[in-house]
């Protein structure tokens, strides 16, 4: 059996009382946190109420002492808990060291999970002048590109940063960098995962050419800024539990070190792989003509005819020429992606080097009249489905933490698969950020959020 591989560092947030919880001045759960040895551990206690006092209650007739919850639970196989601090602050705990990562040419994953309303997207992408996670890598990120920049003598090998934003919403992945396209993920055929636009024709070529989420690429990091910020005006909000501007999607954002060398190589294996499709094809669609010319369907069999007629000579010198035509254009995709390799290998160490945000949308039950917000049906099946690619997610971390090398888990939604070459990748690094409320009000909440973390934890 293979080693285990430490991959995920579980980073604790309990973040202030806030809104409502002030308002209604809720009790707060009681947190103690011994001195990690050598992972931190989190104790929580709820406080306790007039419950708590009764000894003896009635069940059928019978009068049964009532039995006592426990109001101490222990987590374990945390990184770090941390109990309100600044944004700023967290990120240098939990975050800077994942730029590090993406400096040396790896891809390094942060994504937060909680209940609704527990600061995650407070945390991923920040919240009024307080800066997110992403906006202060950012800052960190294009700080080191410069200084490389400064050294570079050629202008095509200059470092920038390609973006890509999409988020699932109900199962659906959209692009919300592209009005919010309708995507599709496909795995290529290198094993990757992709994210797919519609099928483009080119109006000079005539080649249908498949094309991914849309990209931006910045220069600087107010540049990056403001892409972000127009993805983030698009992403899906509704009601949920707790507020009635709450994220209801995942939000994926993905950073890239790139330069234009790397994208226009990029760029022409596109082209090779359109020319491929385009004469694949071609071939096979004379290939069926032929095939439907010789043949009669009879009773839903084919059947040939008696007086088939084989292919001309022309069929067949065309046919001859395509297949060639095949043979060079394999031969073509790939020294197109040999060139790709050259080029990443032969830059400097953080080419290619990635940075992936992911804001996951608040688990939550379906709701009901007593949440003080009556759900509608769509609403409602947004909870179902927000809750299945959460469970899908705590699928895989489950499977990481038996070390199984499996990747079934990964096909049960579109979240997990979007992770899984983050997840799997063996130079990737994934940090989760478990984002709680001390509001007692929230405690189930809380407990759930904890058991999610410390399975994650421990893989």
């Amino acid at each position: 059996m293979k080693s285990k591989t430490k991959r995920v560092d579980v980073h604790v947030r309990i973040r202030p009382r806030v809104g409502d919880e002030l308002d209604r001045d809720d009790p707060e759960l009681i947190f103690e946190m011994p001195t990690p040895t050598p992972k931190a551990t989190l104790i929580v206690e709820t406080p306790a109420t007039e419950a708590d006092e009764v000894e003896y209650v009635e069940v059928l007739g019978f009068t049964v002492p009532k039995s006592k919850p426990k109001r101490r639970k222990t987590y374990r196989h945390f990184a770090s808990i941390q109990n309100d601090v600044p944004n700023g602050d967290f990120y240098d705990v939990a975050v800077a060291p994942l730029v590090a990562q993406a400096l040396s040419g790896r891809t390094a994953c942060c994504f937060a999970y909680g209940h609704t309303g527990s600061g995650k997207t407070h945390t991923i992408l920040g919240y009024g002048s307080e800066r997110g996670m992403y906006d202060l890598a950012t800052a960190q990120l294009f700080a080191a590109l410069d200084e490389l920049n400064e050294r570079n003598t050629i202008p095509a090998d200059a470092l920038k940063v390609q973006v890509r934003f999409n988020e699932i919403y109900n199962g659906e992945v959209y692009d919300l960098l592209n009005d919010s396209a309708k995507c599709f993920v496909r795995e290529d055929a290198h094993g990757k995962i992709q994210i797919r636009g519609e099928l483009m024709t080119d109006e000079e070529t005539g080649l249908m050419k498949p094309t991914s989420s849309a990209t931006r690429v910045a220069s600087s990091a107010g540049e990056l800024w403001d892409i972000v910020a127009t993805g983030m005006a698009a992403r899906s909000t509704g009601n949920s539990n707790v507020h009635r501007a709450s994220s209801r999607s995942h939000a994926l954002l993905e950073l890239e070190i790139v330069s234009d060398r790397v994208l226009a190589l990029r760029s022409n294996v596109i082209e090779v792989e359109a020319a491929l499709t385009r004469t694949g094809h071609e071939r096979d669609t004379l290939e069926m003509d032929i095939f439907v010319r010789q043949h009669d369907k009879v009773e839903g069999k084919w059947v040939k005819k008696a007086d088939a007629r084989g292919a001309t000579q022309e069929e067949c010198s065309l046919l001859l020429t395509l297949r060639k035509e095949l043979v060079q254009l394999d031969k073509a995709i790939e020294a197109a992606h040999a060139a790709v390799v050259a080029a990443q290998t032969d830059g400097v160490s953080c080419l290619c080097g990635a940075l992936v945000f992911v804001d996951l949308a608040g688990s939550e039950h379906a709701g009901s009249v007593g949440d003080g917000i009556v759900k509608t049906e769509t609403e409602q099946q947004e909870c179902r489905e927000i809750n299945k690619s959460l469970s899908a997610l705590k699928a895989c971390f489950r499977s990481h933490s038996k070390n199984l090398s499996s990747a079934a888990c990964y096909r049960n939604s579109k979240l997990t698969l979007l992770l899984r070459d983050h997840f799997r990748a063996t130079n990737a690094k994934t940090m989760m950020v478990a984002t709680i409320s001390p509001s007692s009000v929230h405690a189930v909440q809380t407990t759930h959020t904890l058991q999610y973390a410390q399975l994650v934890g421990e893989t």
